[in-house]
């Protein structure tokens, strides 16, 4: 046991009335060490580190102690002032949110907002700002740190993004870094890569590191220490060691390393492509220069047939997306469904999940409206909606205590699954999926899969699944293309 751990965490209980949505009853830690805690979507992993933050939704209440201990001087961070809160953020506790898009301003540029950053806890002129700037981009592994620093976050991908987040919250070198999910948007050769600069720096600065992650095997080989949460509750907290000890397990535990998906789909019988893509090409001007996003792409699949869609972050792969579902036009190609451009006709039966949830539901209107909405645009009466609201939220795993509730008040990994109940609410003939399942923890990602599988059986649907995953892909998709800098450089079928 620590005398004086930097963080102490002791009979955290945060609660919405009389409900508890998550529950620590010790946890302490140390100078310089990485910690993990995993668990299902929902279980409070979040909740924890905004109650760190002081960032709890006003609805929301904690109690307990939160003791945070810098250079000899310990402060109550649940009984902080606002002021004291806001000298502590960024330089003292940094933080990676989960949803970079929705936590980014969309109305300045990356390096406008990496600078504000930096000029809050110290004064520093322009030119040596945008220095330290360029230097924490290239740091998180981008490798155009110019054109990210001059881009508005909805010009580059999900991956780099994040990688932004994660500069913003490394610059100050700060004494603790909490990260909700810093690794969901990106590819696994790159997650590993920006852990392993997430867990220098904090070993270099002595600084702790927690990491909220669904990814298991990255929690183990970067956490001296994990805690497992399920159902707002810490139901195991030790060694990583310990955790996984065949003698020791948790069946929860247990159930989650069973969880992670293996195996293929069975090949489809012969069938006609319904849905072709030929020569398909973007560019993108910015600055006055030209970046090719997307250059001669072109697959064919046929009906109930999985393509998965593999690339590093910033290959063009949410590019290629927006473009079938008619949010990028196309600079060259064409796509045809049943032997109609749907690149010209409205609607196209392309419906989409995209990568970050929250950006994309209606803060303003609660779950259940978010799917009336759609079902009423397809016609249902009143009564058949209500009824298929309910059926769609069983499908996707969602409680139906969360109806009333609005996307804010859900867990990042509860407002993907809702994305989906929304997606499918519009009997889409093609589903394009944008890391639909990575947000979620490992059981319920199987349960999705599962359920994608599921629909595509008895409804035909085509599905283009973008992730990160080769696993996942594999389990869920019949093909695969893999695109690199807009090109695709390899391209086949699952044996």
């Amino acid at each position: 046991m620590l005398d004086n751990p930097m963080l102490h965490i002791q009979n955290l209980c945060i609660c919405r009335g009389d409900k508890i949505l998550s529950s620590i009853p010790d946890l302490r830690i140390e100078k310089g060490k990485t910690y993990g805690v995993i668990g299902e979507s929902g279980s409070g992993k979040s909740l924890l580190l905004l109650s760190v933050m002081g960032l709890l939704p006003k609805e929301l209440n904690a109690a307990g102690t939160l003791a945070f201990t810098e250079n000899n001087a310990t402060l109550s961070l649940l009984q902080a002032n606002k002021d004291a809160l806001r000298k502590l953020r960024g330089k003292s506790i940094g933080m990676v949110f989960q949803e970079p898009l929705s936590a980014l301003n969309p109305q300045r540029k990356c390096g406008w907002q990496l600078l504000e950053a930096l000029e809050i806890h110290q004064k520093i002129n322009k030119e040596k700002g945008k220095e330290i700037c360029l230097k924490s981009l290239a740091d998180v592994g981008i490798e155009q740190p110019e054109r990210i620093y001059d881009a508005y976050p909805h010009q580059i991908s999900g991956g780099q993004r994040q990688r932004v987040m994660i500069a913003m919250a490394t610059m100050h070198k700060p004494a603790l870094v909490l990260a909700d999910e810093p690794t969901t948007a990106l590819d696994p050769e790159t997650a590993e890569k920006v852990l392993e600069i997430l867990v220098q720096v904090c070993k270099n600065m002595g600084s702790s590191l927690i990491l909220v992650s669904h990814d298991l095997p990255l929690v183990m080989k970067y956490c001296g220490h994990i805690t497992v949460m399920q159902h707002g509750k810490m139901v195991v907290s030790g060694s990583s060691q310990d955790i996984l000890a065949a003698e020791k397990i948790h069946p929860y535990v247990k159930a989650i390393t069973d969880a992670l998906p293996v195996g293929k789909r069975e090949a489809l019988q012969h069938g006609e492509a319904v849905l072709k893509a030929a020569e398909l090409g973007k560019t993108y001007k910015q600055e006055k220069k030209e970046f090719n996003a997307l250059s001669h792409i072109s697959f064919s699949l046929k009906k109930g047939e999985g393509l998965a869609v593999l690339g590093y972050s910033g290959s063009g792969k949410t590019t290629l997306a927006k473009i079938l579902t008619g949010l990028e036009s196309t600079d060259d190609g064409s796509v045809l469904f049943n032997g109609e451009s749907i690149l010209e006709k409205r609607p196209t039966g392309v419906q989409m999940v995209f990568q970050d949830p929250f950006s994309s539901l209606n803060t303003e209107i609660s779950n259940r409206e978010t799917l009336m909405e759609v079902l009423k645009l397809h016609g249902y009466p009143y009564d058949e909606a209500e009824d298929k609201v309910l059926e769609l939220f069983s499908q996707v795993g969602l409680d139906a205590s969360l109806l009333h509730r609005f996307p804010h008040q859900l867990s990042g990994g509860q407002r993907q699954r809702l994305c989906i109940a929304r997606a499918l609410a519009g009997n889409p003939k093609v589903l394009v999926l944008d890391e639909a399942v990575a947000a979620l923890d490992p059981l319920v990602q199987k349960q999705i899969l599962d359920l994608l599988k599921s629909i595509q059986l008895q409804t035909g649907v085509i599905y283009l699944f973008i992730t990160h995953n080769p696993d996942a892909a594999r389990y869920l998709c019949h093909r695969y293309i893999k695109l690199e800098k807009g090109i695709c450089v390899a391209a086949g079928k699952y044996e």
